[in-house]
């Protein structure tokens, strides 16, 4: 078998790493990301297996992949990435890497939030340029206060077990509502109260189809003028045109995204970089040690279960 990894992967550390492949055929590795669709097409036509990290395998691209049998994705949102309608038209399988990290995203959306609550970037930046103005940066207690959950799978349920371990009030939504959900004493409630209620909402829903634009200009005016919004999730989820006019207008008091429409952030100007009331991050909320060492742990899996001629976490049926 040929396996290639087009565009380099994160959560490879070591060569070493890649043994458990290397045992099943020869392994492409490259170190970084191509320059150009026309060296992705290149790294990719003699694959018979990829694991890709984040490079666009578009239609187009899987049409010049004749050998190509099988992709795992590293991560959750492979419907970002890649065609999947096409991928099975043409007899591919697409797998991914579930729950590999939800403890590290949802460690980071606490980050997050604590870090808007208590005001602790503009903090340093007043501090680090000489000036100091404690009395600027009055915060807010969690304990008490109501995290709004919206998505109450891995990632979700690990929020709700930090954010009961603050002392704060759990409400939550999830498209799969049962019993089982409402752990560590989340009540749930409508997607509209949530958004109501809430003085934190965090996004942890998975991005496919019908997942998009979930988040409407309707759901983000329900939101008090004193609460905080979090998406660690993915950006297409959200209407981040009408979530940068409540910002502004102070109709929501900020908001913190690890996510964004264009990864990387392109350069020049980008409106979430210039509000006041924002925080962002590159996209790291998975970006930990032991989230890397799941991820390549199940893509691994993965790939010897395609071997063996079996599926794992294959998400199409072909």
């Amino acid at each position: 078998m040929r396996i290639v990894f087009p565009d380099g992967a994160g959560c490879v550390q070591h060569p070493s790493e890649l043994e458990p492949l290397r045992k099943l055929g020869q392994v492409d590795f490259y170190d970084g990301p191509p320059p150009d669709r026309a060296t992705l097409i290149e790294r990719l036509r003699p694959a018979e297996a990829v694991v890709l990290d984040y490079s666009e395998m578009d239609a187009e691209v899987l049409r010049a992949c004749p050998r190509l049998r099988f992709i795992s994705f590293l991560g959750i949102g492979y419907n970002s990435c890649i065609d999947v309608a096409e991928a099975t038209r043409r007899g591919m399988a697409v797998a991914y890497t579930p729950d590999y990290g939800a403890t590290s995203v949802a460690e980071h959306a606490l980050a997050m939030i604590l870090a808007l609550t208590r005001h602790i970037g503009p903090a340093f930046v007043s501090a680090r340029e000489g000036r100091w103005e404690p009395g600027r940066f009055t915060g807010m207690e969690l304990r008490g206060k109501t995290l709004g959950i919206v998505g109450l799978g891995p990632i979700g349920t690990e929020m709700a077990r930090l954010g009961a371990g603050l002392g704060m009030r759990l409400v939550g939504w999830t498209r799969r509502a049962s019993p089982q959900r409402a752990v560590h004493g989340l009540t749930l409630v409508a997607l509209e109260d949530v958004f109501a209620t809430a003085d934190v909402v965090t996004l942890h829903l998975a991005y496919t189809p019908e997942s998009q634009g979930l988040v409407t200009r309707a759901l983000l005016e329900r939101m008090t003028p004193g609460a905080w919004f979090v998406n660690t999730a993915r950006a297409k989820l959200v209407d981040n045109e009408a979530l940068v006019e409540l910002l502004r207008a102070g109709r929501i008091r900020g908001a913190a995204l690890d996510v964004h429409e264009t990864e990387p952030i392109p350069p020049g100007d980008y409106v979430f970089r210039t509000l006041p009331n924002v925080l962002i991050t590159p996209h790291i909320g998975y970006n930990t040690r032991e989230a890397s060492a799941n991820m390549l742990r199940i893509a691994i899996e993965t790939v010897q279960a395609f071997a063996r001629g079996e599926r794992l976490h294959v998400v199409n049926a072909v």
